[in-house]
């Protein structure tokens, strides 16, 4: 549904100030947009299905849907993730909220303990409105039962929780020795209903499994302590999991970035035939021919040792084209690949076009290819940026047009 401009009230004697369309939230298809990231359905469509023959009937397929859709746009994808999935997962009480305002009808998990707002009233009125809004919520401390409790009194709403069992990655959750104690505590609370234990696995995307299986074992052993039992969901594996760890994949399991069509790391033992679904692509905003000894950008790291060609591309680490990629990344126009020359600006990153001489303003340049043996694929980009394709996808900024392909 497209957004009416936004109108700040004024105050006496002033001019409202109507702020411009990347602010208020209009539809960018209302500006003139000078990235556009097309995302595959059928690309999509395919990685779940290659998920899904790893798995048995039985096991639910929660997908995470965190941080924009991974860069791809939430919205967009939602459709076609309503379809294609029984669970959606987000990281954020917002993210929670805004998928049942968009009418999403599934289940769907917040990873963050929503009992970890930054004030009362604040953290009071989130879990007032994600129990209306039937989200299911993790717990990650004894603490949070009583704040969850007083929420379902005050709205006379039950709540689903599923408890988030630290085993050794280290971060969210709590330990498996006081796991028992606090499902003892839920089980006596009946506003509040366990319908999930889970963990998460710190190194199920390397080659060496042995940690991921001691996280595995310490799950077991909690889930027995706890007796959990039948129509509890168990889960643990992500994505790389899902490939490599078949005894990972329980009652269900949370592929992210595998959805999207890249793997967890070159790592992997047993990977799946996935397909990248996005590609992103600028065009020529202006070509200047230079002579010999020219500088280029920002410190002039880049000289030109003869006449040469230089093209402008709209795109920068404002953008999530990162700063790194200076003097390393390419691009390409058609099927010819073309260096990105000097530091990459925060709008605009140079490229060397002197060996394509037919090349004019206005042509499309392809920034990342969904292609992954391509010299600008997401992969490689990332290997060059000495980083993952997760931090490049998740970079991609609002000014950038998300568009949903059949293709």
């Amino acid at each position: 549904m497209r957004r009416t401009q936004t109108t700040r009230t004024p105050a006496p004697g002033k001019q409202p100030i109507r702020l411009p369309a990347w602010r208020s939230g209009m539809d960018h298809g209302d500006m003139h947009n000078y990235l556009m990231a097309e995302i595959s359905a059928a690309a999509v469509r395919h990685n779940v299905a290659q998920l899904r023959s790893r798995l048995s009937p039985d096991v639910k397929l929660c997908a995470v849907v965190k941080c924009n859709g991974y860069g791809h746009g939430q919205d967009l994808l939602l459709p076609l993730m309503t379809d294609l999935a029984d669970w959606l997962g987000v990281a954020t009480p917002a993210e929670a909220i805004a998928l049942r305002e968009s009418g999403v009808r599934l289940p769907i998990l917040v990873f963050f303990s929503a009992c970890g707002s930054d004030s009362a009233s604040t953290l009071d009125a989130t879990l007032d409105e994600l129990l209306r809004r039937r989200v299911t919520l993790t717990i990650a401390a004894e603490h949070d039962v009583n704040v969850l409790d007083a929420a379902c009194q005050r709205t006379d709403c039950d709540a689903r929780v599923h408890v988030m069992v630290d085993t050794g990655m280290t971060r969210s959750g709590l330990l498996p020795t006081a796991a028992p104690a606090l499902l003892q505590r839920l089980r006596a609370t009946p506003a509040i209903r366990l319908t999930g234990v889970y963990t998460h696995l710190a190194t199920a995307d390397e080659a060496d499994k042995t940690f991921a299986r001691e996280q595995l074992q310490r799950f077991e052993d909690c889930l027995s302590a706890c007796n959990v039992g039948p129509g509890i969901l168990r889960h643990a594996a992500n994505s790389a999991a899902i490939m490599d760890l078949p005894e990972a994949h329980y009652d269900m399991v949370r592929p992210g970035i595998a959805l999207y069509g890249y793997p967890s790391s070159d790592e992997l033992l047993s990977p799946l035939d996935l397909r990248p679904s996005l590609r992103l692509s600028a065009h020529v905003m202006q070509i200047k021919t230079v002579p010999a000894g020219t500088g280029v950008g920002y410190g002039q790291t880049f000289h030109f040792d003869r006449e040469s060609r230089v093209g402008l591309v709209p795109i920068g680490y404002g953008d999530g084209y990162l700063r790194c990629l200076s003097n390393r990344a390419s691009m390409r126009i058609g099927d010819r690949t073309v260096p990105v020359i000097g530091r990459v600006s925060m709008d605009q990153t140079c490229i060397d076009l002197t060996d394509l001489p037919d090349v004019r303003t206005g042509q499309a340049v392809e920034v990342i290819s969904p292609d992954a043996a391509a010299p600008n694929s997401l992969q490689s980009l990332a290997r060059q940026a000495e980083t993952i394709p997760y931090e490049l996808l998740c970079r991609l900024g609002d000014r950038v047009r998300r568009k949903l392909i059949d293709a």
